[in-house]
């Protein structure tokens, strides 16, 4: 695999992820008929993500170093993908907050992946094109997730917006084990 592939792949992974973080925003209407929720309420769900996300930067980091670029983004995604498909499960508030608490737990893990990838495969004067690839993920995802989640819901219940985007991640997981590597050799050209 080249690495522009594997930049391809990370950028994949990125727009999965605003994908499934979307999901709550974009479905909240159709949600809301089975849980009500208040606005303060909606916010304390965006906060639980967003707070979770933030502390599982660094952690994130350090789990990529600890289990290496291939393991770390794979348990990485299967959390966050886990994480996103348990909202369809919800039955109220709190277990939404809780849903949304660990899909930011797992999100968070996702840039610094990337990055580590990047500093593995790409040589110095490649890894800011390789980023923006990567990073344009997250133009995609926010792109597709407005009009894919619509449409879900025209043929079956908010649950199953969650349960898809949470398999979509999952079947991602089958592409990285498929196709990521370590690489060659160290990129520091």
């Amino acid at each position: 695999m080249t690495r522009w592939r594997i930049a391809l792949l990370l950028s994949a992974a990125i727009a999965i992820s605003y994908l499934d973080r979307q999901a709550l925003s974009v479905a909240v209407a159709a949600i809301q008929r089975d849980i009500p929720l208040t606005n303060v309420q909606f916010s304390h769900l965006q906060v639980a993500f967003l707070l979770a996300y933030a502390l599982m930067y660094a952690g994130g980091g350090a789990l990529v170093d600890a289990l290496g670029t291939r393991r770390g983004l794979l348990a990485i995604m299967i959390a966050w993908s886990l994480a996103t498909a348990s909202h369809g499960l919800a039955t109220g508030f709190r277990s939404l907050l809780v849903c949304r608490f660990l899909l930011g737990m797992g999100e968070g893990g996702g840039f610094p992946a990337a990055t580590k990838a990047v500093a593995e495969w790409f040589a110095a004067g490649e890894r800011s094109t390789a980023m923006g690839i990567i990073n344009a993920g997250t133009a995609v995802g926010a792109v597709v997730a407005p009009p894919a989640i619509a449409l879900i819901l025209q043929v079956a219940s908010w649950r199953w917006v969650f349960f898809t985007t949470g398999a979509v991640g999952l079947a991602w997981t089958i592409w990285w084990l498929r196709d990521y590597h370590a690489p060659p050799s160290p990129a520091s050209a």
